[in-house]
């Protein structure tokens, strides 16, 4: 006999499940691919890229990540080759560290009257088709 009790229990496994099932990480809640591209410049901060082959409804393009989202674009704009060249540039410098020697010395030496140095985003490469900055 069915009770209320197996009822619901069932009901609250389905519900989480359907639940878990919604999650899942920025990327793969990206749409499956870029259908589209557009050809104009991307002009807030590129935080990465990725390229996407042509495959079945996909086609060729570089999927930049901005802050705001993700943006299909032409992979063979001039403006576009810029950019990735600029941030494999930004990747293949390395990154400025600080020792714990330099932290202690510095604090008990007199101020510099340089101005600060700023601080490069750098990119990194996520196997060989994906690329972010930290």
């Amino acid at each position: 006999m069915v009770t209320c009790a197996t009822v619901m229990k069932s009901l609250l496994v389905a519900a989480v499940v359907v639940v878990l099932s919604g999650q899942g990480s920025a990327v793969e809640k990206f749409a499956d691919c870029c259908t589209q591209v557009d050809i104009r410049e991307i002009t807030e901060p590129i935080l990465g890229f990725m390229t996407q082959r042509k495959s079945g409804s996909c086609v060729n393009a570089i999927i930049f990540q901005t802050e705001t989202g993700f943006y299909c674009s032409k992979h063979d704009e001039p403006w576009v080759r810029r950019k990735i060249q600029a941030l494999r540039a930004q990747k293949a410098q390395p990154a400025s560290t600080t020792s714990l020697l330099e932290l202690i010395t510095s604090s008990s030496s007199p101020p510099s009257t340089a101005p600060p140095s700023s601080t490069m985003e750098r990119t990194t490469g996520m196997r060989s088709t994906q690329h972010t900055v930290q």
